[in-house]
């Protein structure tokens, strides 16, 4: 179970990092914007099985931070001066108020990405389907 989830917030959190990273200088649409981690934090529910609840804000966290870095990497490459990028769009925003009802969400969707997980693919031997 621990390997689990060792590996969905991994892979979630590199993934998104990436993501958060490189899509914050351009114009993408909220949508877009919140589709695609919305889905990425599903599959990590998938991934954890019963921790998909724990691992999917837990991802979604160091991936914002992870992001951060990236983004600020990248501006600071070209305007030295640019200071540490602290939002990705209007909706996500590295503050803890504003941060609280993605977390929700991502919590969300990682306990129903998690149910879905140990039916497929069940977390002990002798678990029922």
């Amino acid at each position: 179970m621990r390997t689990r989830l060792i590996a969905a917030v991994t892979a979630t959190s590199v993934g998104l990092a990436f993501w958060w990273g490189l899509t914050e200088p351009l114009p993408v649409p909220p949508v877009i914007l919140l589709g695609v981690p919305a889905a990425i934090l599903f599959c990590a529910g998938l991934i954890a099985g019963r921790l998909g609840a724990v691992a999917s804000p837990v991802a979604l966290l160091f991936s914002l931070f992870i992001g951060s870095i990236i983004a600020t990497q990248l501006h600071q490459a070209f305007r030295p001066n640019t200071p540490p990028v602290s939002s990705f769009g209007d909706l996500m925003v590295l503050g803890l108020p504003d941060l609280l009802i993605p977390l929700g969400a991502a919590a969300v969707l990682g306990l129903i990405g998690g149910l879905l997980g140990e039916r497929l693919l069940p977390s002990s031997p002798g678990a029922k389907t």
